[in-house]
């Protein structure tokens, strides 16, 4: 160009268009050079575009279908982060994937295996899930009344005697295998449970056992 102004606004507006578009890539994938070549190759014997001024949305095309191909290939390598920390671990995900798709860093075709420091952090993690209790108070005292008198209903079959526990409670409503309930807990938290049913569901496994005998 012989006007030095338009030169340096062309410069300016090539510098604006690419600056997000590498000259090469570490892994030689990806050439400039090569790009530009490539365009006029294209033409297929179209030699008029040989005076056709290259333009940057012509490289902003190449490079988009080779940032696609490098994201297409990629495969997010496990963070160093803490995974409980969503906030650090989606950032590094973040910063390492804009890496590849600016050319900054190579695809990582494949996980990699894990290394120690991994499976020290997974050991640590197992065990913290195997100390940690995630049972609530009221259920496990559920439970705990539950398991001995499924232990005596067994023992009440097989000496063929009657079991409240095989009748519907017409006292609390508990049904059929489930302890009955005894009066409410403060706050909402439910109701108690018996460790003994209530006489009704007694009198009603009896009569039942009479019936059947």
């Amino acid at each position: 160009m012989t006007d030095p102004q338009q030169a340096a606004r062309t410069i300016d507006e090539w510098n604006q268009a690419t600056v997000h578009i590498p000259a090469v890539t570490e892994d030689g994938t990806w050439d400039v050079m090569r790009a530009v070549r490539r365009f006029y190759e294209q033409q297929r014997g179209d030699h008029t575009a040989r005076y056709f001024a290259y333009e940057p949305h012509h490289l902003l095309a190449a490079w988009a279908e080779h940032r696609g191909s490098r994201m297409e290939r990629h495969t997010d390598p496990v963070p160093d982060a803490d995974p409980d920390d969503e906030a650090a671990y989606r950032a590094e995900l973040t910063a390492t994937r804009a890496a590849v798709a600016t050319g900054r860093s190579a695809p990582a075709v494949f996980r990699p295996a894990i290394d120690p420091v991994g499976e020290r952090r997974l050991e640590a993690m197992t065990d913290q899930v195997a100390a940690a209790s995630y049972l609530p108070e009221q259920v496990a005292q559920e439970l705990a009344a539950f398991r001995p008198r499924r232990a005596e209903r067994e023992a009440a079959r097989r000496q063929g005697g009657p079991d409240p526990l095989d009748q519907v409670c017409t006292w609390c409503g508990a049904s059929e295998g489930q302890p009955c309930r005894g009066s409410f807990r403060p706050r909402g938290k439910g109701r108690t449970v018996r460790t003994q049913p209530h006489p009704c569901r007694i009198d009603a496994a009896r009569t039942a056992m009479a019936e059947v005998s």
